[in-house]
Formats: structure tokens, sequence, C-alpha cells
């Protein structure tokens, strides 16, 4: 079979799946070595949960509670600049700060603490936000998305993560997320793009999607990228049944298996390349020792150490936590050269 052109439409992205696992690898890392040569990137990063509660109770999600429930928390102001003392601590420069979708959220609450942020520590980058709770913190705040944006922006906000995507369509949204929309994520996002907030994406597979969702997923955020240019880098989360309703539905019985792993990691690639260079694999739901593997399809980035990563540890994904040298150790086992880099993919220093 021959490489299809660059880049792939839809029927063409969607023939890769047929390919040799081995034909798609050497496809990828031959597009991945010539764009961002052998370098595998990662941030220093400390994630802040500020609440675990969340009224949309998406079947996917193995860390929401229900309010009043045990274990069900809701960080104030003070308690989350402990935590990014913390992360000051352990040496994090980026905040990565998401949680629960609850009505008591307000604009004002994340001005506070992002402005803390900066007054303290004005070197962190704040990574914070889903295009999911922007769009919820705008309507029960009886704003547009762009005036919340606007506000958090001038407060401190430098960059949005890329979660609640999950897969860009509402086929598959009906079923693992029903609360949420995919052209409503790509509205917000737009609008961060438009007002100079550089965001992620994300795409959580391994679930009840099909091979043609996964394209469909993909072409959407290559023809926004096209767009807005606003895209950092593109992360591929590996979904974690345990402990979620689709799992004890008997929805999803198991994780993805890895031909099928690799195969979503290259076609990534070979998708997006040349809109979205960075393809992140990330370790926290692989496992250092096969998201290391997994750069060998294609990958050139592994996220970030994540200190004190809850979210998919709530579905039994057990592998620690990362240090950078830890991380800069599985990027040399593929081969590669580790750098630590900010969240803007400017590299810090070379490990």
């Amino acid at each position: 079979m021959s490489a299809p052109k660059d880049p792939p439409s839809f029927s063409e992205a969607l023939d890769l799946w047929h390919y040799d696992l081995y034909e798609l690898g050497m496809m990828a890392e031959d597009l991945r070595k010539k764009t961002v040569g052998d370098v595998v990137t990662f941030v220093a990063n400390y994630n802040i949960n500020y609440t675990n509660v969340c009224v949309y109770r998406c079947p996917l999600c193995a860390f929401y509670k229900e309010k009043g429930e045990e274990g069900a928390y809701f960080l104030s102001v003070e308690e989350m600049l402990k935590q990014a003392a913390e992360a000051v601590w352990l040496g994090a420069t980026e905040l990565h700060v998401v949680g629960g979708i609850i009505p008591e959220l307000t604009v004002e609450y994340f001005e506070k603490f992002f402005s803390e942020v900066k007054r303290r520590w004005p070197f962190l980058t704040i990574k914070a936000l889903t295009a999911t709770e922007v769009s919820y913190l705008a309507r029960i705040n009886r704003m547009s998305v762009k005036e919340v944006l606007e506000r958090l922006k001038e407060a401190g906000l430098d960059a949005m993560p890329g979660g609640g995507a999950e897969v860009l369509d509402d086929e598959v949204l009906k079923v693992i997320a029903p609360a949420k929309s995919a052209e409503e994520w790509l509205r917000t996002i737009e609008t961060a793009h438009e007002l100079g907030i550089r965001t992620n994406a994300t795409m959580l597979y391994g679930h009840v999607e099909r091979p043609e969702h996964i394209i469909r997923h993909l072409m959407r955020i290559r023809e926004l990228q096209e767009k807005t240019g606003g895209f950092l880098t593109f992360i591929l989360l590996k979904f974690k049944p345990k402990n979620t309703e689709l799992w004890r539905k008997g929805l999803v019985k198991h994780e993805a298996p890895a031909p099928y792993d690799a195969k979503v990691v290259a076609i990534s690639r070979i998708v997006l390349n040349g809109f979205i260079n960075n393809i992140s694999v990330y370790w926290v739901g692989y496992g250092k020792k096969y998201a290391s593997a997994l750069l060998n399809f294609g990958g050139s980035d592994l996220v970030g150490t994540a200190f004190s990563e809850k979210i998919f540890r709530s579905a039994e994904a057990h592998d620690g936590y990362a240090t950078l040298e830890e991380l800069a150790h599985y990027a040399r086992t593929s081969g590669r050269v580790p750098a630590q880099r900010d969240t803007f993919f400017n590299i810090i220093r070379y490990l």
C-alpha cells in the first residue's frame, strides 16, 4: 500500500486502519523525524483538581462524586494556593488546573486564585480549565464564553488544557458523556484561540468508538488548527474503564489492546503532521515503559511529570508519579533525546 497524500483526506485516513502495523509505524516515524527530529519533550507540571463533585456524571468518569458523598471535596482558594506552593517546591513550571462541573463555580473564584498565583510566583504558567468547564462557567454566570475567557486571561490564565473533547462525535458522546457537545467544545476552543489563549487538544479513545469516529475527531481538530493555529499539541488519552459506569454496565470490559494503541498514535501523527507537530503520549494512561514504546509510532512528547494527578488514578491507573529524570530515562530507552520544555514547547534544557 502506498502512503496517502499529505494531508490525507477522510477516506485516505480511514484506509490507514487496514495498513500493516509495522508499515504504519514506519510511515509515522518518517514524518516525525522529518518534522520534529529525535527530541522527546515533557514539562514539569503539577495537577490541581479543585473539586471532584460534578453534576455531569459522565459514564466515562471514575473521578466524580455526588455532592455530600463520602470523599467529595471542593477546595478553597487558600487550599489551592497551598498546593501551588508544593508545586513550586517540587520544581514545577506549570499548574494544570481542572475539576468537576458544579453550580457553585464563579469567575471570581478563579480570578482570585490565578491573580494570587501570579503575585506570589510570576514564573508559574497557569494552564487551566477545559473548554467544557469554561462553557459551563459562562452559562451559570450568565456571561459569554468570550467574556469569561477575557476576565480569566486578565487574571493570569496563560493556556488551556485540551480535556473534555473525548471523541468529537455526538454519536459517541451520547454514550460516554451525554452532557457534552462536540460543537460547544470546538466553539469554546476557537474563542480561546481568537483571544490569543493557546490550548492543547486531546482525544480519549478505547471505549465505544469506531475507526471512523477517530478519523472524524482528527479531521475536526485539523480543520480548527488550520483556521486558528492555536493548538500546541495533540494528546492521546487511553481510556481506563475500571470504576466507571461504562465498565459497571459492561459497555467497556477491557482496555484497548496494544496494536490499537499503536495504530491510534501513528494515524494521529500522519493525519495531523504539518498542522500539529507535537504528538503527545500521556504516560499516566499507558504506564511509563509502554508509553516509551509508543513513541516509536510517531510520538514526540510524554506530556509531563503530572505531580498530584488524580483523575486517571481514580480509574486504577497505577504507575506512580514521574520525575524529570524518569521521563528522560524512558525517552532514552526509545533512542531519543530527552528535553524539559515549558508549556509552549520551548526547550528549557536537554537531559
